[in-house]
């Protein structure tokens, strides 16, 4: 029997043809997707820079951080931006590029598949028959950091 998660809310969203989420209450805001300021010398999956109202957030492209094919922007691709505490307890908010939006709503816990690369995974959801990859923002943020200093 699988353990139903609903007293905690996720955000999906899809890169292709895969269904991923963010626990909600990391999401501040989805924006339609605008034009991104590139930032020399930055790793491929950086995207760039968005101004939003003041603030300048950093948009990061899972597709290339994942090592999934690059496909065009299309009318429903959106940025998706999160703010995450990091560990000195401070926030950074951080913008991701999504194919398109689903919505949100609770997940049930699925086991996790052995043998399968986990490193941005926090579990395995399941919305109805469709399952859902819940990541890890704080893993992914860690290792983009990880990446900036080496």
């Amino acid at each position: 029997m699988n353990e139903n998660l609903s007293s905690t809310a996720y955000f999906t969203f899809l890169l292709g043809d895969v269904t991923y989420a963010v626990e909600v209450t990391t999401v501040k805001e989805v924006l339609p997707y605008e034009k991104i300021t590139p930032v020399p010398r930055t790793a491929e999956y950086m995207k760039g820079v968005i101004n939003i109202r003041g603030t300048v957030v950093t948009v990061i492209d899972f597709r290339v951080l994942f090592g999934i094919d690059i496909k065009p922007v299309k009318k429903d691709t959106s940025i998706i931006v999160a703010e995450i505490q990091q560990d000195d307890g401070s926030n950074m908010m951080l913008g991701f590029i999504a194919d398109s939006v689903n919505g949100v709503g609770p997940l049930e816990k699925e086991p996790s598949a052995t043998g399968t690369n986990t490193q941005f995974v926090k579990m395995l959801g399941k919305d109805g028959d469709n399952l859902v990859l819940v990541l890890d923002l704080n893993k992914i943020l860690g290792e983009v950091e990880k990446r900036l200093n080496s």
